[in-house]
């Protein structure tokens, strides 16, 4: 219990009602009530985490007006925000399969069903500090004096999940020094013992690291026939491909992927980039439409990403109907009666121009891409959206300037996969020294 008071909380759930039975749950544990932070919403947990360090994060799946803990904690961990032995435990009241396959790439430390009772944070949050806390002595010991200062340390495990969360917390810090045969031999070691997915996992995530492409493929194939429900599993086996520029396997992967989880932002995402670097944007088109649904309350909702959807529905126009075509109307209509707008010139500008090269009026279509800020350009597929304005209009100089300024900044912050994507798709539109990829369908 006393593990428990110590720690620091924050809660996340649009309900006051429950914020207040989840504090006072805590309170009747011993928590003081300044170790416990609550808010209603996901921007709410943003501030917070970015103001503090917490031990512990409780949050609730459904956050109200569309967004999810789902879309929280894909930004906490894909931003870095929180700090690496953070706690997180997702509350719900729906045990569905779709629920869990959600989070699973996002790797909760567990779930808590509603209502919360007393035993189950006893038991499960406890069991979880103590985890954390042996990694943060194995994670001392390395800093000190390297792995013979750590090895020692594992028998002192409080019990065999705090040994092996403290085996890959170490194979985690040796990775980042790229010591890969060293991570390699202590997973092994583990292995040896007790079949762990973690560690078979870490063990393909490292073949991928050192390029081992094809070994990396023959042992996330096997786990996947062991484990044929793993969204994670399925998510990585999408990146070897991608790396190894393996695409029809790329592209089966990613569509087995989204027959399991099919409100997967990224796999959606990734599949749409696989069909335009292959040069047959319409194909893309029903991804993009799809995904806009998706996009709100998301970290990948950029105005660059709504304005590819909207590209995407404008593509799927007859050109006698352009003539009408607005952008606000359509991201209303795509998006599901989503009440934001487009707020971004820059985007509002490119699509004019894209409407007005398709309808023939190429002049003014230049006009408004030439007053185009470069400054405004916030993101990849804005400037991908303009790259195509340019291409449609034979601006090649202007085309290859702002392929430069891509180049540069093409860092997503999630998926590589999604960036290398990207990078192959512009090089396809501006026509460098790389053919086009091949999709099977």
């Amino acid at each position: 219990m006393e593990i428990l008071a110590q720690s620091t909380y924050l809660i996340v759930d649009d309900s006051n009602i429950i914020q207040s039975a989840t504090r006072a749950l805590l309170m009747n544990l011993g928590v003081p009530m300044n170790n416990i932070i609550s808010t209603a919403s996901a921007k709410g947990a943003i501030a917070a985490c970015n103001k503090q360090k917490f031990d512990i994060l409780l949050i609730d799946h459904n956050l109200g007006t569309g967004s999810t803990g789902l879309h929280l904690l894909e930004y906490l961990r894909y931003k870095d925000i929180l700090k690496q032995q953070t706690l997180v435990y997702i509350v719900t009241g729906n045990d569905s399969q779709d629920v869990f396959l959600g989070y699973s790439q996002l790797e909760p430390d567990g779930y808590l069903i509603k209502p919360i009772r007393s035993d189950d944070i006893i038991k499960r949050v406890s069991s979880g500090l103590l985890r954390r806390e042996f990694c943060q002595r194995l994670e001392q010991a390395f800093n000190k004096k390297g792995l013979a200062e750590v090895k020692p340390l594992f028998a002192s495990a409080p019990d065999t999940m705090a040994l092996k969360s403290g085996i890959i917390h170490i194979a985690n810090l040796l990775c980042k020094n790229q010591q890969y045969d060293e991570a390699q031999a202590m997973l092994s070691g583990l292995l040896q013992l007790h079949n762990h997915l973690p560690a078979r996992i870490k063990q393909v995530e490292i073949l991928l690291n050192k390029q081992q492409y094809k070994t990396a493929l023959q042992q996330v194939n096997m786990l996947i026939e062991e484990n044929k429900f793993n969204v994670r599993l399925l998510n990585l086996k999408t990146e070897i491909c991608i790396e190894a520029e393996r695409w029809p396997d790329a592209e089966q992967t990613i569509q087995r992927a989204l027959q399991l989880h099919n409100s997967s932002v990224e796999q959606t995402l990734n599949i749409a980039w696989l069909h335009i670097a292959g040069n047959n944007f319409e194909k893309a088109i029903p991804h993009l439409l799809q995904v806009a649904n998706l996009l709100p309350h998301s970290m990948w909702d950029t105005p660059g990403q709504r304005g590819l959807s909207i590209y995407a529905d404008m593509c799927n126009t007859d050109k006698n109907a352009l003539q009408n075509w607005r952008a606000d109307t359509v991201w209303h209509r795509i998006s599901r009666g989503n009440e934001s707008s487009l707020t971004s010139k820059a985007i509002q500008k490119a699509l004019q121009a894209l409407r007005l090269a398709q309808i023939g009026n190429t002049a003014l279509a230049a006009e408004l891409l030439a007053q185009i800020p470069e400054n405004d350009i916030t993101d990849f597929e804005t400037g991908f959206l303009i790259c195509i304005g340019y291409r449609d209009l034979e601006l090649n100089e202007e085309l290859s300037q702002m392929k430069q300024q891509l180049d540069s900044t093409n860092t997503p912050a999630a998926a590589s996969s999604l960036s290398r994507l990207q990078s192959l798709a512009l090089k396809v539109l501006v026509k460098i020294d790389t053919p086009s990829l091949t999709v099977t369908s």
